[in-house]
């Protein structure tokens, strides 16, 4: 009997493994889509992705369509895992597959597509396959307040916590995943979710001080939004009677700041001078708010600082702290980051084509440029507004990359921000009527954050891609961004939520390394306004001296690039239509000086 027991289970050993590893195989290892299809489809999702965003299939133009309806386009989309879902038409050539439920977090999935039931191709390029990735789930909780209830009682008070999740959470029960007590009383919790789905922040109402201190416990197991993450704030409520120092936090962006949050309303009136203040600083700007205390150097500070706080400072009803109290404070290092001056899109030339950018904490930037041509530029408007940057290899191409060094003669601080004017003219010759997208990216190399040994181990975690690799991307099939900029390019696999705000390694370049902006060389200024009735009035103008511009042709295109109207200004620099009717148009204007595009 006992033979025959040993004898099943060295059988049955091996059957579970293979049952195991049979199971495994659901997530595909990465392969890179076929470039083979490019003529078909152009752009699709790929890369990391919200469990949130649908799964999107570009149709390539003037192709030979099969059977459009709907329920064939219901079985155009097959997911490995399997996941069920509706498909829609997201335009009149792009397929959306629509999850029925969330996908699963930190899985990869691979996506057949069935293209040769929609349109007519090769043999063997009836299916199309591609792979997403979703991006992994996470909280990060802070204490960010405490409020009385009232000015007079400070029985009851509520304390504020916010909490960043690194992927949208709408529809997820967040809220249920964070428990708050206070001995043995339960606190509930009060939940303002932002829109983006990504940053949150609730209120734990009715917390009690009594007549000795006691400890709000906040825990949360986020299992329920699919992440891993588990942890707890143990927080000291004070007794009624006593005054307590909470919290103290430095903000270096703008203007430095050190706030000290105390567990009652402070006494406005009372002169906080010499009470309060950093050691060692003389010139300070402090003011009161509420139970807050901010305290703003005058001169730039960095590292850790020593905080002091008197005993005689009061609280409203004239309490006094009743010890001194000291503080470390650390005031951290601008973080790397670079940002665009302004708004708009057009540079006249009067300008010099000068773009004005903000950097700190950068020794140099690298500055690419993709034109789009002025022929496509209305292609490039049927799904993007100026500001756009849709399917850019469809219409445009990357002309220049440089490397452009901050370090200027009169010597900047680089840890703070410092103004820098990008002269365009170094780095192209502007052609009438044509778009660039011009972008400021940096990594870790142009980052002059003091990390410490830090910084030796980050160090060549980014190759630099050869100019023939950038330029291979304009050549061939294009991940497809229909979601939020949140989730781009840059997100790298050794990506650590955690490690997002720390500027010492990989994940922080990941997310902040690159802004773009879309400019159009042109001295021609376009207002259009549309009637009630159809109408249509068109004003042209200078743009370097405001001065009308008589005889501009302006051509009125629908979103098929068809020409509607075709108009010339008058002497007063206006024209007038009376059949546009009532749908989107583009207007393209030109008169012997750099054209103008606009819609």
């Amino acid at each position: 009997m006992t033979s025959t027991l040993l004898r099943s289970r060295s059988l049955f050993v091996p059957l579970c493994i293979s049952l195991i590893l049979i199971g495994c195989r659901t997530q595909e290892e990465p392969f890179a889509p076929d470039a083979a299809f490019t003529p078909y489809i152009p752009a699709f999702t790929a890369g990391h992705i919200s469990a949130r965003a649908p799964i999107m299939v570009r149709i390539a133009p003037d192709q030979r369509w099969r059977d459009t309806s709907d329920a064939v386009i219901q079985g155009l989309f097959d997911l490995d895992p399997e996941v069920k879902g509706t498909v829609k038409w997201q335009d009149e050539r792009t397929l959306a597959f629509h999850p029925n439920e969330r996908l699963k977090q930190e899985q990869r999935y691979t996506v057949h597509f069935d293209l040769g039931k929609l349109i007519e191709v090769p043999k063997g390029m009836e299916e199309f396959k591609f792979q997403v990735t979703t991006v992994r789930q996470g909280v990060d909780v802070r204490l960010t307040d405490m409020q009385s209830l009232s000015q007079s009682d400070l029985t009851w008070q509520r304390v504020v916590f916010t909490v960043s999740t690194s992927d949208d959470a709408t529809g997820q029960d967040l809220d249920g995943c964070f428990t708050a007590t206070q001995g043995d009383r339960s606190i509930p919790l009060t939940w303002e979710h932002e829109p983006n789905g990504r940053y949150h922040r609730f209120t734990a109402d009715s917390v009690r001080r009594g007549e000795t201190g006691s400890v709000l416990e906040l825990s949360w197991n986020a299992e329920r939004i699919g992440s891993s993450d588990i942890g707890g704030i143990p927080f000291d409520v004070p007794a009624i009677g006593d005054i307590a120092l909470i919290s103290a936090t430095t903000d270096s962006e703008g203007e430095q700041v050190a706030t000290l949050l105390f567990s009652d309303p402070l006494d406005t009136q009372q002169d906080m001078t010499g009470l309060v203040g950093i050691a060692g600083l003389e010139d300070m700007r402090i003011t009161v708010e509420g139970n807050k205390i901010m305290m703003y150097p005058q001169e730039r500070l960095s590292g850790d600082h020593q905080g002091y706080v008197s005993a005689g400072v009061r609280n409203i009803s004239g309490k006094r702290l009743g010890k001194d109290v000291n503080v470390d404070l650390t005031f951290e290092e601008l973080k790397p980051a670079v940002r665009f001056v302004g708004k708009g899109n057009i540079l006249p030339s009067s300008d010099g084509l000068v773009m004005p950018f903000e950097a700190v904490n950068l020794s140099a930037v690298e500055v690419r440029v993709v034109r789009i041509h002025a022929n496509n530029v209305a292609q490039f408007l049927q799904v993007n507004d100026l500001g756009g940057e849709r399917e850019l290899a469809r219409v445009g191409r990357l002309i220049t990359r440089k490397t452009v060094v901050l370090k200027t003669a009169d010597s900047p601080d680089l840890g703070r921000w410092n103004r820098y004017h990008l002269d365009l003219a170094e780095h192209f010759r502007a052609d009438p009527g044509a778009i660039y997208r011009v972008e400021l990216s940096f990594d870790k190399r142009h980052s002059v954050y003091p990390c410490g040994d830090a910084t030796v181990e980050a160090e060549g975690l980014t190759r630099e891609r050869t100019w023939e690799e950038e330029q291979a991307a304009y050549d061939r099939i294009q991940d497809y961004w229909y979601y939020d900029e949140y989730y781009d390019d840059y997100y790298e696999e050794e990506y650590n939520y955690r490690e997002r705000e720390d500027p010492c390694t990989a994940s922080y370049f990941a997310r902040r390394s690159a802004v773009s902006r879309n400019v159009l060389a042109s001295d021609l200024g376009l207002i259009a306004k549309g009637g009630n009735d159809g109408s249509l009035l068109v004003t042209a103008s200078d743009l370097r001296t405001a001065q009308p511009l008589a005889g501009v042709k302006v051509q009125v295109l629908d979103l098929q690039r068809k020409s509607m109207v075709e108009l010339v200004t008058d002497k007063n620099g206006m024209a007038t239509a009376t059949s546009t009717a009532h749908k989107p148009f583009l207007l393209v204007a030109s008169k012997g000086i750099n054209g103008a595009t606009s819609n």
